[in-house]
């Protein structure tokens, strides 16, 4: 019977044909440039692919292709960010069974390119599936990542136990090259995050600094040489004697995991300049780079305080502008995307020029508030949430904003709509950040060009953000000072309630409510009866007398702080 039922689900296990990663990786997968947005489905084994134009809402935009093969896991997608329209392609790679009767895999790469003869047109049925290269000589990698070149000639990709250049149009497709024959002796790294450029690829990981992953891991990135795939700089994090980040370990690096996630992006216009994001650690680096390679070190970098999650995603969006997505992965809370600009003194601001959203650009009712992955084309801005639900902001002309309240929902994508600057303020560049207010001495009507801010006459109140400018001869002088009512002479509570108790007020209320007034009450009543049990007993002989002096010492001797009052002044006056 045992051996039966192993026999029906290893029957159901083949007939499945599905290949089960052992990577548990919850992120999206997403690549994209201004020709096009790729995005791998894993559980429908799909790419949805969206075209350009990203601000128009067609399905003629949009296309579904199947994976070449249903035993494929995608592990990274990549494209190059300067690929032409006749270029109309992208990167692929990932893990596939050797054997369905066992658990081998193998990695793969390959590309999918877009056929059609006539340039600019997008026809799903022209899509084909080329110059795929099985990697059979490694088996499953836990680590598996790969940049494309800027102009998407060739691909750089690294896993711990090899590196790769992949040339899919050339005659030497495939290169492959063991780690051991590419770190320093001794070295185990495992990469965790690429970007490659024209002629060198940075990656961020970790080096273990002992056998069998149980002791502490060190933050590195390498640059290596994308002709030959060998290392020409280094540069290695160095945490802050006593610092929160000083007693990190990372001593689970067996498997991959999204706590250990980093994220790196190199300046497309300035390739010397690099954004590394390290969440963990809650940093993001700013490192400098020399044409060659040779020398990488650190320009500046900013945290985000104690918190984690900062910089789960960077990404340049021009020569001087560039945002970092803060992202908690411990908590589903609410992200936020800093967004920078003038960054040409080379360093990085403490605070940032913008935070998503913000008042004008909000966060559409469809997308999550909780975002985990974040690129750019690099001219738009693509973000995506938990729940693979993505949101294009695409640039927009100078004196008008990409608006994300307005936005556009088409099939799983959210596409931001330009809107005019509103009255008071201005947007002078062409991007994805939102209108400024106009400064002081300026203004804007609403109904001009809103590239810039009219300048107001001399003689008029002109404040931030201003509508119109007023004349000062309408502004009436008006003092802002007011008397403070006089403060009792007496702070003490105890002093204050006895100057209360002894005073009185001019009306018939404040008299009746007067503790004083109570107390005469009182005293006079005491008096009227001390005078009448003296007259009993000094002036009245007859018996009775006495019998009515004794009664009404026995009924006030029911109250005894009466009775001794009584007894203790009828003793001292008789």
């Amino acid at each position: 019977m045992y051996f039966v039922l192993i026999f029906i689900l290893l029957i159901i296990d083949i007939s499945c044909n599905h290949f089960s990663s052992h990577r548990s990786d919850s992120d999206v997968k997403i690549t994209g440039n201004n020709i096009m947005l790729v995005e791998s489905l894993s559980d429908s084994k799909v790419f949805v692919i969206r075209y350009s134009p990203y601000n128009l809402s067609s399905d003629s935009f949009e296309c579904s292709i199947m994976y070449n093969n249903s035993n494929e896991y995608i592990y990274s997608l990549g494209i190059g960010k300067k690929q032409n329209l006749n270029e109309s392609y992208f990167y692929y790679g990932g893990e596939m069974k050797s054997n369905i009767l066992s658990d081998d895999s193998d990695n793969f790469i390959g590309i999918l390119i877009n056929k059609d003869p006539e340039i600019g047109q997008f026809n799903c049925d022209y899509f084909e599936y080329q110059s795929f290269q099985l990697i059979s000589s490694y088996k499953h990698q836990e680590f598996f990542v790969f940049g494309v070149e800027p102009y998407g000639q060739y691909a750089i990709g690294l896993t711990k136990d090899y590196l790769f250049i992949y040339r899919p149009f050339s005659d030497n497709m495939l290169i492959v090259k063991d780690s051991n024959d590419v770190w320093p002796i001794n070295t185990i790294f495992v990469p965790i995050s690429v970007d490659t450029g024209i002629s060198f690829t940075i990656v961020a990981g970790f080096v273990i600094d002992g056998p069998l992953f149980r002791v502490r891991a060190i933050p590195t990135i390498y640059v290596i040489s994308n002709i030959d795939l060998t290392v020409l700089s280094t540069w290695s994090y160095t945490t802050v004697f006593n610092s929160w980040q000083s007693h990190l370990t990372y001593s689970n690096l067996k498997t991959w995991s999204k706590k250990n996630v980093m994220s790196i992006n190199i300046n497309l216009d300035d390739c010397s300049r690099i954004l590394v994001g390290m969440p963990f650690i809650n940093i993001v680096f700013l490192l400098t780079v020399n044409l060659n390679g040779t020398n990488l070190t650190l320009n500046s970098f900013v945290d985000n305080e104690n918190s984690i999650g900062f910089g789960k995603s960077v990404t340049w969006l021009s020569n001087f502008e560039a945002a970092i997505l803060n992202s908690d992965y411990q908590n589903c809370d609410s992200s936020k995307i800093l967004l920078y600009r003038l960054l040409d003194n080379g360093s990085l601001s403490s605070s940032p020029s913008v935070i998503f959203p913000n008042i004008q650009q909000t966060l559409p009712t469809t997308i999550n508030s909780h975002l985990i992955r974040m690129i750019s084309t690099p001219s738009s801005l693509v973000i995506v949430d938990i729940n693979n639900q993505i949101l294009v902001i695409s640039p927009s002309l100078s004196g008008y904003f990409s608006s994300t309240s307005l936005s556009i929902i088409d099939s799983i994508f959210v596409i931001s709509q330009s809107i005019k600057c509103m009255a008071g303020t201005y947007k002078s560049d062409i991007s994805i950040f939102p209108c400024s207010l106009c400064p002081s001495g300026s203004r804007n009507p609403g109904n001009l060009e809103a590239n810039s801010c009219i300048i107001c006459s001399s003689n008029t109140f002109c404040p931030i953000g201003s509508v119109a400018d007023i004349d000062k001869s309408y502004l009436l002088p008006r003092s802002q000072a007011y008397v403070h009512p006089r403060s009792p002479e007496v702070t003490v509570f105890d002093e204050i309630l006895l100057q209360n108790m002894f005073s009185t007020g001019s009306n018939d209320h404040c008299i009746f409510i007067s503790p004083l007034f109570w107390v005469l009450i009182v005293i006079g009543f005491v008096l009227v009866i001390l005078f009448i049990m003296g007259v009993l007993k000094q002036f009245v002989q007859h018996p009775k007398g006495h019998q009515v002096r004794n009664h009404m010492k026995k009924i006030f001797r029911q109250t005894d702080l009466i009775v001794r009052i009584i007894s203790n002044i009828e003793s001292i006056l008789f």
